[in-house]
């Protein structure tokens, strides 16, 4: 699998919008969406108005994809008679749901049809851009949609060689597809349904680049595997409720130590006293939440540092997922000898004590599957995680199922059971007992109460 090298804008929404795409023209211009919009465009006159919209500085790409040149751009919404000009930015990868990039309600440059919109755009981007434009009759219109992405950043990699124009042109076609497949995103890859009940386990192989990683959100678990073994398993942070981290299957091409941070133009960073939308914060600066090391996932989802321990076992961040420094300073080693990078572990090591940005380039992609699995049964042992998301997982007609699934006679548990058993898991605990109890009848009796991660257990983990 590989993804485009555009990295994604990981803008949380404040909109629910769907909208039709369509392939824009080769100088960026598109004229208005029939199936969009919101007044008849029957005659010439009408059509004569239909608002369109252009971005620049852009230079084509492959898919219809028109790829935006400069850190700052421009979108120019041409409307005739507009009194307001709404602007929209849509990641590829979300269907319902849209961020407001700026409201316009004066024209600007050399006509009073123009609305100009400069924008700062982050390293981050890949998605549709358009306009919803309002006039003083009261319609409204909108234009057709931009299929726009930041291109690709130059690295030096490794091992000396750079990244040149044909292969980023060719990482145009893969982006797409790639964030469309998904995995079975209800079913952890540590369940023994998928490991026919026993997980490998083994020391990493250097030169097997056969690598990927899974989350399971619930279990607050990363897992590191090579070929079919586990290699290691880590404790983890997610997104909290309002910013939940996105299940299905993503993938990471880099590593990037010391990264800089970025703000997206999001609600929460435009309340903050302390940073701007789209300000870099270096990776000294103590504002800087993403610590040494970060590994985009697409759509700006990230697996960065934790600020501190206490981030393991709760909902802490705005949609990624974090790591403890040494667990992420470990992974980074253990990948980069898998693949043969050309950076060693002492390398890697020093950016514990330097500022100096490096991407490490992974020689393709890494599959990061990310699950959502709150009941499971994994080495024969059944496990009751929190349902953190209230994704209604785990209730008793769930849990029944689950059992069913392993051979278990339900007909003999009553539902009142099944409840108590439920009902011991919060936001701190989860339900432990062997599967054998169950087919034994003891089950209730059998289980164990224990504390969601270790940092929990030391009394250092606060609720969720």
């Amino acid at each position: 699998m590989k993804i485009k090298n555009y990295i994604w804008l990981g803008l949380l929404p404040v909109i629910l919008f769907i909208g039709a795409c369509q392939p824009p023209s080769n100088s960026t211009q598109t004229g208005i969406n029939g199936a969009n919009n919101m007044v008849n465009t029957n005659n010439a006159a009408d059509i004569a108005k239909q608002p369109i919209i252009e971005a620049a500085p852009v230079s084509k790409g492959d898919d219809n994809y028109q790829i935006v040149t400069s850190d700052d751009f421009k979108l120019t919404v041409r409307a005739v008679d507009a009194s307001e000009v709404e602007l929209f930015y849509q990641p590829v990868t979300t269907d319902d749901r849209a961020l407001k990039l700026k409201t316009l309600t004066v024209p600007t440059g050399d006509s009073k049809d123009n609305f100009v919109a400069d924008l700062k755009i982050p390293e981050d981007f890949n998605g549709k851009v358009w306009a919803r434009v309002k006039y003083g009759s009261g319609d409204t219109k909108e234009t057709e949609h931009l299929l726009l992405a930041k291109q690709v950043e130059i690295e030096i990699e490794p091992s000396g060689t750079q990244t040149n124009s044909n292969q980023i042109a060719n990482q145009t076609n893969s982006n797409a597809n790639a964030q469309n497949q998904t995995a079975d995103t209800d079913e952890s890859a540590r369940s023994d349904k998928l490991t026919n009940g026993r997980i490998k386990r083994g020391a990493l192989k250097a030169g097997d680049g056969n690598v990927r990683v899974t989350v399971n959100v619930p279990a607050f678990t990363m897992t590191l595997w090579q070929s079919d073994k586990e290699i290691k398993s880590y404790y983890i942070g997610v997104g909290k409720k309002d910013f939940p981290i996105p299940v299905g299957m993503r993938s990471a091409d880099k590593i990037i130590l010391n990264p800089n941070w970025i703000p997206p133009d999001s609600e929460w960073v435009r309340k903050s006293p302390d940073v701007e939308p789209y300000q870099k914060i270096s990776a000294d600066d103590p504002l800087n939440p993403l610590g040494k090391i970060k590994i985009p996932l697409g759509q700006a989802y990230l697996l960065h540092e934790a600020q501190s321990p206490s981030d393991i076992g709760n909902l802490v961040s705005h949609g990624c997922v974090r790591v403890l420094r040494d667990d992420l300073f470990e992974m980074t080693q253990m990948i980069s000898k898998a693949r043969n990078l050309s950076i060693s572990n002492e390398e890697i090591a020093a950016a514990r004590k330097n500022s100096e940005r490096r991407v490490i380039n992974l020689d393709g992609d890494i599959p990061v599957d990310i699950n959502y699995d709150s009941i499971i049964v994994e080495n024969g042992v059944l496990t009751i995680y929190p349902d953190v998301y209230e994704r209604k997982t785990n209730t008793v007609e769930n849990f029944r199922a689950e059992l069913e699934s392993y051979g278990v006679d339900v007909s003999k548990i009553d539902e009142k059971t099944l409840k108590e058993m439920l009902d011991k898991v919060n936001g701190d605990q989860k339900f432990v007992v062997a599967l054998a109890a169950f087919k034994a009848g003891k089950a209730l009796e059998k289980g164990k109460i224990e504390p969601l991660t270790p940092q929990q257990a030391k009394g250092n983990g606060k609720k969720s």
